[in-house]
């Protein structure tokens, strides 16, 4: 599904992604990587923060804010300044998501052995985003 969906998203795009630990989050920034042609290795940054994957016209920047408290140091890592420049991908940014502006909401659910994945968008620039996922996973 994200290596589908890849391809509609540029710099500039942020993705937030929702929901309880091992729910597939990282595993689906691997597959969203892999759909614009990274051969980076995809790896949690629970303890790092952010990483950066390279693809061949610009770089995704992917957050985790699983152990980040406060407001203020969410700010104070400066990783908004990379939002313009690259397609920001974010663990755990629920938890901030007054701090941003406009994003796509991917949700993630366990329900035994089965996952349920849902979109929605935040804003009027993932209104369009969002008919165009529907389009092409439906």
């Amino acid at each position: 599904m994200a290596r589908t969906i890849a391809r509609f998203f540029h710099p500039g795009n942020l993705i937030v992604l929702d929901g309880d630990l091992g729910a597939g989050k990282t595993h689906f920034v691997k597959g969203f990587a892999e759909g614009l042609g990274s051969a980076d290795a995809v790896t949690s940054p629970t303890f790092s923060i952010a990483n950066f994957y390279r693809t061949c016209s610009f770089d995704l920047l992917h957050v985790d804010l699983y152990r980040i408290a406060s407001v203020d140091e969410f700010n104070d890592l400066g990783l908004s300044d990379y939002f313009d420049t690259s397609v920001a991908l974010i663990e755990w940014g629920m938890k901030f998501a007054d701090c941003l502006s406009e994003y796509l909401l991917v949700s993630f659910e366990l329900n035994g052995d089965e996952r349920l994945i849902t979109f929605a968008s935040n804003g009027e620039k993932y209104d369009l985003m969002m008919d165009r996922i529907k389009t092409e996973l439906c």
